[in-house]
């Protein structure tokens, strides 16, 4: 039976991609059923492998951590926009959105290896988001910055808004429009941390804001 749920997380393996210059996802046995009765595994990750939250101390000192989030935050309406092209720009921002917005462009099919020419949010569509009250980003790669960027302007707008992101999505699947989600960061103090994010198979009637651009 086909489930209601579309996972939208990419699975934590050994040489699944990471963001160049991060360190690889590890694992290791620990204790096995032979020689302990029970098998245990040790990993090895950075907080930002993988299908992962971005919390504002990521990039701002003394920013709020994931485990100062609310989980109410990530749980509820998101609208999937559906976008064609290198960059997500301000004309890809409905004229209203629902609390949580998520990005699908080409990204959804890159994870084979690291891939530096991945579409990327603006600034100026993370402004519209921010003015629009948009409390959760998410992007179907691992950053909505242009890779190579040394500033992470795009970051700082959100993170100093209170705008958490969600990275290393997989929404291959996903069709544009509403759909419940659900996307539970690890309950950790730290700058970010994986998650396991899902949506609902189908869609509600958007009014045409997830139009494709």
């Amino acid at each position: 039976m086909e489930s209601s749920w579309i996972d939208v997380s990419v699975d934590l393996e050994p040489g699944m991609v990471t963001y160049e210059g991060d360190l690889p996802y590890e694992e290791y046995e620990f204790k096995t059923h032979e020689r302990d009765g029970v098998h245990i595994m040790r990993v090895l990750m950075e907080t930002h492998t993988g299908t992962h939250v971005d919390a504002p101390y990521h990039m701002i000192p003394n920013g709020k951590k994931i485990s100062e989030f609310d989980l109410d935050r990530f749980m509820g309406k998101a609208l999937v926009v559906e976008v064609h092209g290198d960059e997500i720009g301000e004309d890809a921002i409905p004229p209203s959105c629902p609390r949580v917005v998520l990005f699908k462009t080409k990204n959804s099919y890159l994870y084979d290896r690291f891939h530096g020419d991945y579409a990327y949010l603006t600034l100026g569509a993370a402004r519209k988001l921010v003015e629009h009250k948009v409390k959760v980003v998410g992007i179907d790669y691992l950053s909505v910055e242009r890779f190579g960027s040394t500033g992470f302007d795009v970051h700082k707008e959100l993170m100093s808004n209170d705008v958490a992101i969600v990275e290393g999505l997989n929404l291959a699947q996903a069709k544009p429009g509403i759909h419940d989600f659900v996307c539970l960061p690890l309950k950790m103090g730290q700058d970010g941390a994986p998650c396991r994010a899902a949506i609902s198979r189908g869609t509600e009637s958007d009014g045409g804001l997830a139009q494709q651009h």
